[in-house]
């Protein structure tokens, strides 16, 4: 029982009270008494702000995030990860990269390919 209940999580109080004898395990110890992880798992946090600044088009505002190295390479043989997300549209660009001084070339390719592709200006690049 023990295994399950740290795979799977466990029922609530309100359920076990349910069940005649399921409180209790054989030792006589609680069966469902709080533990950290359910503590953690209820957790809640606040709401983000509402923003000051929203996007009336597409590329007035374009959003970036670098994360890496990660510990395995992906199968091209990538340890870095640049994302991109349009604020307007949400459309997102995810470049896969060796290494992150590839990101500048990586950016300025981005922006050409808006301006050829979408015959727009990125007007807001948050890094």
């Amino acid at each position: 029982m023990e295994l399950w209940h740290k795979r799977m999580g466990h029922p609530s109080m309100k359920v076990t009270q349910l069940i005649p004898g399921a409180n209790k395990h054989e030792n006589g110890s609680e069966f469902n008494k709080a533990c950290e992880i359910c503590f953690r798992a209820k957790q809640t946090r606040e709401n983000f702000p509402l923003s000051e600044q929203n996007a009336s088009s597409i590329f007035e505002m374009v959003h970036s995030d670098l994360w890496g190295p990660y510990r395995i390479p992906s199968t091209c043989g990538a340890y870095y990860f640049l994302t991109i997300v349009d604020d307007y549209s949400r459309a997102v660009w995810i470049y896969l990269l060796m290494d992150k001084r590839e990101v500048s070339q990586t950016l300025k390719d981005y922006f050409s390919l808006i301006e050829r592709q979408f015959h727009k200006k990125i007007k807001i690049f948050k890094m």
